[in-house]
């Protein structure tokens, strides 16, 4: 088929059904053609992963609806429909994932996850989820790009107030700074970039990570294989026998792995962490929940980041949209953070057991900016919108 409007064409083998469709464009048109076999599947696998890589997709989704399937891509962090095809198309394809993912394809009720690798656009590691839904298996492929950028902290959207902060703290020669907010909000990414700025011949740093994202020449990084049973907290006590200059713990997510985190803070090391709570103040909170002693969170806490990733108006159309944006009016991404230095003074207050708002109310005494009127003032200097901000906030 040619044209103006046509799309290249393909046409794959699943059991005993053969179909023809559009390699591009959401909603591409499918017909059900005779024939047997599979083949075709894995290239077809090949093709959605270089599409994610060039539009810069970190999740892709593949979906069974009531009367049809569906494979969504997550860029910029927004879900955008990309294709539509016959149910038993999209199961064909999730099967494919199962075996190439090394998974039970016997089974299409129960919880799986594994990974697969690809040489497409230099993926190096794809993780795979796969749950049943009423209509059938969903499969989620998230992309981990081997290639991952190392940004600079001055580059993460922090204004020069944050940055001066953010700097003043991680250069705490001992004691625990935490990064907080929800999964895919950059943590990681702001913890490689005061990594790499503390970096150094002179020091010891070990990283304990599942999975590693982004490599550090310089820094001895260890994964945990947390799907093998393996537990940060074992990993963390051995790594204090090997002479720590610098820990950085991928995320706090018991108590056994914070109270270790503590020790090693309050033995003379710098730990760097992050934890799923939606502001900086709450971190504290979180910890106490998390069993630990305010005492020792005060004794041991130097700053906490809480940030988020918003959109960024696409430069070239001004936020109308255009064909680079994909009429969506936005291009790319930066951060929103809050920076929370812990002095005398709030150390009183959690020693006391304040609860995140009151810590957050005499913060904003002493110049705390919070996320959200970071926000209102990316919104003010044209970064992005109002109903963004709302969006993420």
């Amino acid at each position: 088929m040619t044209g103006e409007n046509s799309h290249p064409r393909a046409e794959l083998f699943i059991g005993e059904s053969r179909f023809r469709f559009s390699l591009e464009g959401p909603g591409a048109e499918v017909s059900k053609l005779d024939g047997a076999g599979n083949r075709g599947i894995s290239n077809y696998l090949s093709s959605l992963l270089r599409e994610a890589g060039e539009l810069k997709a970190s999740d892709i989704h593949f979906e069974i609806q009531r009367k049809s399937g569906r494979i969504r891509f997550r860029i910029d962090g927004v879900m955008q429909d990309r294709y539509s095809y016959p149910v038993d198309l999209v199961q064909g394809i999730i099967s494919r994932i199962k075996i190439l993912a090394e998974l039970d394809i016997t089974s299409t009720r129960k919880l799986q996850e594994g990974s697969l690798t690809s040489e497409v656009n230099s993926a190096e590691d794809i993780r795979v989820s796969i749950i049943p839904t009423i209509y059938g298996e969903k499969a989620v492929l998230r992309i981990l790009s081997s290639n991952s950028k190392l940004f600079r902290l001055e580059e993460l959207g922090l204004s020069a107030d944050n940055l001066k902060l953010a700097r003043k703290i991680f250069a705490a020669s001992q004691g625990m700074i935490l990064l907080s907010g929800p999964t895919g909000s950059g943590k990681t990414t702001t913890l490689f970039a005061a990594l790499d700025e503390l970096n150094s011949e002179l020091l010891n740093i070990v990283t304990l990570e599942d999975p590693v994202e982004i490599k550090l020449d310089g820094v001895n990084q260890i994964q945990v294989n947390t799907a093998a049973g393996e537990k940060f907290d074992s990993y963390l006590r051995a790594v204090l026998r090997q002479d720590p200059d610098i820990i950085m713990v991928g995320e706090l997510r018991d108590f056994e792995t914070a109270s270790m985190a503590v020790r090693a803070a309050l033995t003379g090391h710098l730990v760097l962490s992050t934890l799923h709570t939606t502001s900086a103040a709450g971190a504290v909170t979180r910890l106490t929940e998390m069993g630990l002693p305010a005492f020792l969170i005060a004794d041991t806490l130097r700053g906490v980041i809480a940030q988020r990733l918003i959109r960024c108006f696409c430069q070239l159309c001004s936020g109308k949209g255009c064909s680079r944006c994909r009429g969506t009016g936005f291009l790319g991404r930066t951060g929103i953070q809050e920076v929370l230095k812990i002095g005398p003074e709030l150390d009183s207050l959690i020693q006391q057991g304040a609860d995140s708002r009151t810590i957050e109310s005499r913060a904003v005494i002493r110049g705390f900016v919070s996320l959200k009127e970071d926000g209102q003032n990316k919104v003010a200097e044209g970064i992005t919108s109002a109903a963004e901000i709302r969006r993420v906030l």
